[in-house]
């Protein structure tokens, strides 16, 4: 659980009591507590809002791709039960009806692992607005996966 200790180092190489980082986070002092002793993980919202407090990454965190990881796995509708070619040849269909600039933002943020800053500066737009696409895309991406899949089923049948 090394998210666990990354979590609880932060806190106290900023001096700061779980109470306090539960305060900034506007989470319970016993959540704090869950994720530092392994019981639970942050959500990704909440990895995102502890890395930004302590200036580091979100992959510094809960580690590297994991984060990104969890993004894409929330595109997934309940209960998706298709295997790895299948989704690949969805998310190949889905990333051909996207126009030019989000497939780009969509391949170097979740293919290439770019920061959110260096995908702005090469299309020329704010982090603000690389992560208003990047949520977009994600909710096109599931409701595309979730049409594909029921349509799946209905062949099948």
């Amino acid at each position: 659980m090394d998210f666990a200790k990354r979590i609880a180092g932060l806190r106290t190489g900023a001096g700061m009591t779980q109470e306090q980082l539960a305060d900034k986070l506007y989470v319970s002092a016993a959540l704090v507590s869950k994720w530092e002793t392994g019981l639970s993980r942050p959500t990704f919202e909440c990895a995102g809002r502890i890395a930004e407090l302590f200036g580091v990454t979100v992959d510094s965190i809960i580690g590297p791709g994991a984060y990104l990881a969890g993004e894409l796995a929330s595109c997934l509708p309940e209960g998706a039960d298709t295997d790895g070619g299948a989704l690949a040849d969805m998310l190949n269909a889905f990333l051909g009806t996207l126009n030019e600039r989000d497939r780009g933002v969509f391949i170097r943020r979740y293919y290439n692992v770019d920061e959110v800053c260096a995908i702005a500066a090469n299309y020329g737009i704010s982090e603000a607005y690389v992560y208003t696409v990047l949520s977009r895309v994600r909710k096109k991406m599931k409701l595309y996966f979730t049409r594909s899949l029921k349509e799946r089923k209905g062949a099948v049948k």
